[in-house]
């Protein structure tokens, strides 16, 4: 099966566009779980990070960390940090294609190819320092060779079969549900494969069989139940997940919702491209009844993998259901969305498809610009080194990070400047438990007040948040806000610039 050169041509040029789009987020802030990456590949050697993956610091496989390490010897920046995130998303775009045309044809491939390269949710993902992009193309790569060895069953399929699996599984447990879907989906249509898929499925499985014990742990860890907590599986939060993993910024959060990103209009696009799409296919089922074709079966229940597995685990045990857990069907939601647009026909299915092409460009023009990047802890520490001077002390009460690891704010300064932290608990882990809640803010700017002798107090808040309400309420007396700066981001920050007013003399 041979793509023609213009379709080669333009599989190369959305290549490139995602690449630059990617390129453009690399080196933001490291926010939230990437502190923890850090944190991780900081313990030492190569052993030493997989020891610590192992216990119940972290409840993800070893994958991701492991190449996370290998591509920071040269130097621990977040560029670098995020490398195999950035060439796993760059190898996504053209690998969509070629498991597209093989399911779903040549031109649904195409709009699938573009949408992926253009796709907020992924333009995160393959710019953050986590496992989500290299699950997402060891399963592209798992699904490709399950094709092309059932197509010609060649044993060297088989074998990249089984090796793709095995890296999925080792990248991020949630690719179980994409794998077995299409084990399923395997053994029931192609009946002579069946032997050569459970065979290498079989392989794959005893070659994780040595990670077994710390997917026990994770399961147990006090993380999962933290993690359940905070994302209760309720009909609103899977609405919310939905909506953002399939058009919006890939975290719910005031300011980034979907009628901020990708925004009403392209909303609307959107709607329009599927409810054609959706018109078409009505009137083609009822004139034709065409046949579903095996390729279809098996994007679609790609699709459904992740959602339909995860809802099923979350409704009986711990809650999986998140917006990036779906990270693994995302490709292929993307190919089924596409199958749908072009279903309007050759001429209204070209509109469609352009209609959600501007949707998704728009989303990830929007992505690039200040107010959804991530918070710019990188920023408000180059202000804080810029304006302040010996003596000055900083407050971090912008809580965007892990418990247990150094936070945002501490990792930006590098130590240039004395931090106390407002909101943080003692967090010890294997095994993981709170060894000591975080004192009230009152307590901790007293001590801060204490330290700074006279000088100033560089504050760190979430703008419009309530903390930074009961944060400032809580400067000692005498001490007052002399100047506030805001940075934009998806998690806006202010930095407040407080002094002691009866010893300036004010």
């Amino acid at each position: 099966m041979r793509a023609s050169r213009i379709t080669v041509a333009l599989v190369a040029a959305l290549t490139v566009l995602g690449v630059v789009l990617r390129l453009s987020l690399l080196g933001d802030s490291l926010v939230a779980d990437e502190l923890s990456t850090r944190w991780m590949i900081t313990a030492g050697g190569l052993w030493d990070v997989i020891a610590k993956v192992y216990s119940d610091a972290e409840i993800t496989p070893p994958l991701s960390f492991v190449l996370s390490w290998l591509t920071t010897r040269v130097e621990l920046s977040n560029e670098l940090l995020r490398l195999s995130s950035l060439l796993a998303g760059a190898a996504t775009i053209p690998l969509v294609y070629a498991v597209g045309a093989r399911t779903v044809g040549a031109r649904a491939a195409l709009l699938g190819t573009a949408l992926t390269a253009l796709s907020p949710f992924l333009l995160f993902y393959s710019t953050e320092a986590r496992s989500y992009a290299l699950m997402i193309l060891c399963l592209l790569c798992s699904t490709y060779a399950l094709l092309r060895a059932v197509e010609d069953g060649r044993a060297r399929w088989w074998v990249a079969f089984g090796v793709a699996t095995c890296a999925a599984m080792y990248s991020h447990y949630t690719s179980v549900f994409p794998l077995a879907a299409q084990l399923a989906w395997a053994l029931w249509v192609h009946p002579a494969a069946r032997r050569p898929a459970l065979v290498a499925t079989a392989v794959a499985a005893l070659a994780f069989a040595p990670w077994l014990p710390g997917l026990r742990g994770d399961m147990t860890s006090g993380t999962t139940d933290i993690l359940s907590a905070l994302q209760p599986f309720t009909a609103g939060f899977v609405r919310t997940a939905l909506a953002h993993w399939v058009l919006a910024y890939p975290y719910g959060i005031e300011g980034a919702g979907i009628g901020d990103l990708p925004g009403v209009p392209a909303l609307a696009m959107l709607a329009a491209a599927v409810a054609l799409g959706a018109a078409g296919l009505a009137l083609r089922v009822l004139r034709e009844r065409p046949r579903i074709e095996p390729g279809l079966v098996l994007i679609v229940a790609l699709a459904a993998a992740a959602p339909v597995g995860e809802a099923l685990v979350s409704a009986f045990g711990s809650n999986l259901f998140g917006t990036r857990n779906l990270a693994g069907s995302w490709p292929a939601m993307a190919l089924c969305l596409s199958a749908l647009i072009l279903a309007a026909g050759p001429r209204l299915g070209m509109a469609a498809a352009a209609l959600a092409v501007v949707a998704f460009a728009i989303g990830a023009y929007k992505m690039l610009q200040p107010d959804f990047r991530r918070a710019d802890f990188d920023g408000v520490a180059a202000q804080i080194v810029r304006e302040s001077r010996p003596g000055d002390v900083v407050v971090d009460a912008a809580q965007i990070s892990p418990a247990g690891v150094p936070r945002a704010l501490t990792v930006a300064l590098g130590g240039a400047r004395p931090i106390f932290d407002v909101g943080r608990d003692d967090v010890r882990y294997d095994p993981f438990r709170i060894a000591g809640l975080a004192p009230p803010p009152e307590q901790v700017l007293e001590r801060a007040a204490s330290a700074a002798q006279g000088h100033r107090m560089f504050l760190v808040v979430p703008a419009d948040h309530p903390l930074a309400t009961s944060t400032l309420d809580a400067l000692p007396p005498g001490w007052r806000p002399v100047e506030t700066r805001t940075f934009p981001g998806a998690n806006r920050l202010e930095l407040v610039v407080a002094a002691d007013q009866t010893a300036t003399g004010a």
